[in-house]
């Protein structure tokens, strides 16, 4: 918890500074709180209000450990396949880092997009890792917007198959709620398409960074605001180059497809795992894994931290007939602590640990933790 804490602030301090606003002290603890509290409290409000909540608590206890560790493993894998897809990136544009510290960077970039308003947070952090180790701004952005669309595109993609497939199911379990996956699945798609409208589009870059720039010398943000532009703009220019390198070979972009949707099914598959570790039978891994992939897209684009408070509500909708009242919540809890909680817990010690193992105090991995994330406001790599 004392990690999760630490963590908003430091992101929440970001966002301030961003906005040229500097929220009071308490002010900021309590946003802090209510970012951590209110999940929790969504949880509890749901469980408490389930009539069964003692066989909830009766199926946790004959939970099988061997889809506990194929759950972890899932999640482990789902970001596994996040960091081959920007280590595989940086390969091909000639730069070699370990594949043990581009997972390092994407656990940390997991827990930051957990613990920050629309996962704002992770990007941030792993381009300052990314470029701690020699990587210039513009490549590494590239390398993460690559990695994005590409989870994105097969998102909807395998989105549209299953829905296809499953056509029957989907309706059955959506009832009236079918409106949220139109919602989620059309934003979806506006969003992957606008980006790589965005990423073809220099002169839109270019005007973009203007328009911050300006912004930025305003609010008293940028010291030298020409000098910030022209590195801006330099970094925008390695970051279009990186891209077009990856679209003009086109088995790379394959690649990348295919790491996206490993990512996104080693995601899916835990409601599977969790399922048939309460002990239940009937519905299919096909069934399952779409009707996971139909809340995915129906509550992602909500802006708390991991989607919070949407993504309870629409697994208590979408899953109503497939989970029993009895059992229902604590399925629940398993797919929620697999696919968020865990990555808060994994995330929170490697913070913790790397700090403390270089002998600092929690006060001081915060205040490291805060300067690392304005740093990469202003790229300092001249690439």
């Amino acid at each position: 918890m004392r990690a999760c804490e630490d963590g908003v602030a430091s992101a929440q301090k970001h966002f301030d500074q961003i906005d040229g606003v500097y929220m009071k002290p308490r002010t900021k603890r309590l946003l802090n709180l209510v970012l951590i509290v209110a999940p929790i409290l969504i949880i509890l409000v749901i469980g408490f209000s389930d009539p069964d909540l003692g066989s909830a608590i009766e199926a946790l206890s004959h939970l099988g450990l061997r889809w506990v560790l194929l759950s972890i493993l899932a999640y482990l894998g789902f970001v596994g396949m996040d960091a081959a897809s920007i280590h595989y990136f940086l390969r091909k544009q000639g730069y070699r880092l370990s594949f043990g510290y581009i997972y390092y960077v994407s656990v940390l970039g997991q827990y930051y997009s957990n613990i920050t308003p629309g996962a704002t947070g992770g990007q941030p952090m792993q381009i300052y890792y990314l470029h701690k180790q020699g990587i210039p701004t513009g490549i590494a952005t590239s390398a993460l917007v690559v990695r994005f669309i590409s989870f994105q595109a097969m998102l909807s993609i395998i989105g549209t198959v299953l829905w296809i497939a499953y056509g029957p199911f989907v309706a059955e379990n959506l009832e009236g709620a079918k409106w949220l996956l139109i919602v989620g699945y059309v934003y979806n798609t506006l969003m992957v398409t606008l980006l790589i409208a965005v990423v073809f589009c220099r002169p839109v870059i270019q005007w973009g960074i203007g328009l911050a720039v300006r912004i930025g010398a305003k609010l008293r943000l940028l010291k030298k605001p020409e000098e910030s532009k022209a590195r801006w703009l330099q970094a925008a220019q390695t970051f279009h180059d990186s891209v077009h390198l990856i679209v003009k070979k086109p088995l790379q972009v394959l690649v990348q497809l295919l790491f996206g949707g490993l990512q996104l099914m080693l995601l899916m598959s835990v409601i599977w795992f969790v399922y048939c570790g309460l002990g239940l039978k009937g519905a299919t891994y096909g069934q399952l894994t779409t009707l996971s992939v139909m809340e995915y897209l129906s509550a992602a684009y909500a802006p708390m931290p991991g989607a919070s408070g949407a993504q309870e509500g629409v697994f208590s909708l979408y899953f109503s007939h497939v989970f029993p009242d009895g059992v229902r919540f604590a399925a629940l809890l398993l797919w929620r602590f697999f696919t968020y909680y865990f990555s808060l817990l994994v995330g929170g010690l490697v913070v913790l640990a790397v700090g403390l193992r270089s002998g600092k105090s929690l006060k001081e991995i915060r205040g490291e933790e805060t300067q690392r994330i304005e740093q990469v406001i202003e790229p300092t790599d001249r690439h």
